[in-house]
C-alpha cells in the first residue's frame, strides 16, 4: 500500500521546470481557476495578512503578456543577440503555452503591518517573501498534478506598468514572477541535489 507520505515525496519530485510547451488544456481552464482560489484560500501568511495577488492570462492576454516581454528583451538586448539566445525558450518554453500565472505583491498590506508593529517591522518584508514563495510552490504543484508542464520566470523590471495594464491590476501592485503552463512536450529529469549529510541535522 502507497503511504501518503510516499505520495507526497512522489508529487515533489515529479515538479520540475518545463521549456517546452505547447497551448493545450489538459485540465479545463475552469479547473486551474479553482487551484488558484484554493491555493489563495489556504496557504498561510503572516499575521494572515494576505499580500499575494494572482492574475490568470489566457488566449490573447498571454499571447500579449509574452510579446511584451519579448519587446522588452530586444530593446535590451538587439534582434541579434535575442534571436541567438533568447528567442527560442521565450517562444517555446513561455508564449508556447496555454496560459500564464501572474504573481503580485501588495505593499500596502506590509506598510499597514509595519505601522501596526513596528517591533517586527525589518521582518514584515522578509515575510512578504516568504509567502510569495509559498503561493508560487503551491501553485507549481498544483499545476504538474493536473498534468501541466510549467517553470516559474522572473521577468520583470522591464515592462511592469505594461504588464499591469494589459492584466487590469492596481499600479501599486508589486509583479514578483510568471509562471507561464501548458501541455508538457517530453518528461523532464531531476536536478542533483546535495547529500541530506549536508542540509538535514537531527539533534
Amino acid at each position: 500500500m502507497t503511504t501518503q507520505l510516499e505520495i507526497f515525496k512522489g508529487a515533489l519530485a515529479h515538479r520540475h521546470s518545463h521549456y517546452a510547451l505547447r497551448p493545450e488544456w489538459v485540465a479545463s481552464r475552469e479547473t486551474v481557476e479553482a487551484l488558484l482560489g484554493s491555493v489563495l484560500q489556504t496557504v498561510p501568511s503572516a499575521f494572515n495578512s494576505q499580500p499575494v495577488r494572482m492574475v490568470l492570462l489566457t488566449g490573447e492576454a498571454h499571447a500579449s503578456h509574452w510579446k511584451l516581454v519579448e519587446d522588452a528583451l530586444i530593446g535590451l538586448m538587439g534582434q541579434e543577440a535575442y534571436e541567438a539566445n533568447t528567442a527560442s525558450k521565450i517562444r517555446q518554453a513561455f508564449a508556447s503555452g496555454v496560459g500564464t500565472v501572474l504573481f503580485f505583491d501588495v505593499p500596502s498590506v506590509t506598510e499597514g503591518l509595519q505601522a501596526s508593529f513596528p517591533s517586527y517591522a525589518a521582518n514584515f518584508p522578509i515575510w512578504a517573501q516568504q509567502v510569495q514563495g509559498s503561493h508560487q510552490h503551491s501553485v507549481w504543484m498544483g499545476l504538474d498534478m493536473l498534468g501541466f508542464g510549467a517553470s516559474l520566470q522572473h521577468y520583470i523590471g522591464m515592462v511592469d506598468s505594461e504588464i499591469k495594464a494589459l492584466a487590469e491590476v492596481d499600479a501599486s501592485w508589486v509583479l514578483t514572477a510568471q509562471m507561464p503552463f501548458g501541455a508538457p512536450l517530453a518528461e523532464v529529469s531531476g536536478k542533483e541535489k546535495l547529500p541530506l549529510s549536508e542540509t538535514l541535522f537531527v539533534k
